[in-house]
């Protein structure tokens, strides 16, 4: 009993973390973006121990963990520009913090000594959260901005610009966020002589999003069998937009039922208390 209530307040703790976090969505929004630009104090105060760690790290060659966090770090867009090891130094220091501070409440409290352990756990697995929401954010991001940034590619083409050029004034032209950015990493590939066909297969794979590899694959076709892009990117744009759409209704409709949880555990308690304490009192008062 005493060990769950330890571990529910360890989730306690992290769920409270998470939430402060969750709130600050203009701050993470700019971390996509920003790039060296946006380095917090905490990050820039541990960059020399992350340093330390990663060089140890290198040294382990956990090659299956190195694949995995690579890909994520990727996908996430990496805004402070972790490598592999580094990225496994910081859930490191997480799982040391999360255990000094389990050790803290056992020497301070007198809890159970397991809890620098649960706590330890917390801290190691706590930036793979924090990587999993950015690499959802991001998704999310990308999938919005994604019929704005090909309507102008194909305003741009249709007005009698190639292809390349129209990327590029898109690039000038198109708001800011991760959507642009990787056109603009798609641009440099191919100024570095990368074919354009693995060049759309670079900005798929680093997406990793169904309606960017839709879109990499149609031009991939298109640029293979010679049909004209204006009319492959309109028919594009307009799939993309009408997903789009389909998506909204379908997560309006969703939305009844996920209100439903917090209705039942939070809502109709409080109106069950209002309405039958004052009665259950009343009848108490009058020996019934």
């Amino acid at each position: 009993m005493v060990l769950l209530i330890y571990i529910t307040s360890g989730v306690a703790v992290t769920l409270l973390i998470l939430g402060v976090y969750w709130l600050q969505p203009e701050r993470i929004e700019k971390m996509y973006y920003q790039g060296d630009q946006y380095q917090t104090a905490l990050i820039r105060t541990m960059r020399p121990l992350i340093k330390f760690l990663a060089g140890f790290n290198q040294k382990l060659n956990v090659e299956k963990l190195d694949r995995k966090y690579k890909k994520k770090l990727i996908i996430s867009g990496n805004p402070f520009h972790f490598i592999q090891v580094e990225f496994l130094a910081v859930k490191q220091i997480a799982a040391i913090a999360g255990a000094l501070f389990g050790a803290v409440l056992v020497f301070g409290l007198g809890i159970h000594p397991i809890a620098p352990i649960i706590f330890g756990l917390i801290g190691y697995y706590l930036p793979n959260l924090w990587m999993n929401d950015m690499i959802n954010r991001r998704k999310i991001a990308l999938s919005h901005s994604l019929p704005f940034h090909m309507d102008l590619l194909t305003l741009a083409v249709e007005a009698g610009l190639t292809f390349i050029l129209a990327m590029d004034r898109v690039v000038k032209a198109g708001e800011t966020g991760p959507m642009r950015d990787e056109f603009e990493k798609f641009l440099q590939d191919l100024r570095l002589g990368v074919s354009l066909r693995d060049a759309l297969e670079g900005l798929a794979e680093r997406t990793d999003l169904y309606e960017i590899r839709s879109f990499t694959s149609a031009l991939i076709q298109a640029d293979k069998m010679g049909t004209p892009l204006g009319d492959v990117l309109r028919i594009q744009s307009e799939i993309r937009r009408r997903e789009r759409f389909q998506k909204a209704e379908k997560l309006a409709q969703e939305s009844p039922v996920k209100m439903l949880f917090p209705l039942i555990l939070f809502i109709f308690p409080a109106v069950f208390i209002i309405i039958l304490v004052p009665i259950m009192l009343k009848f108490m008062a009058e020996g019934m």
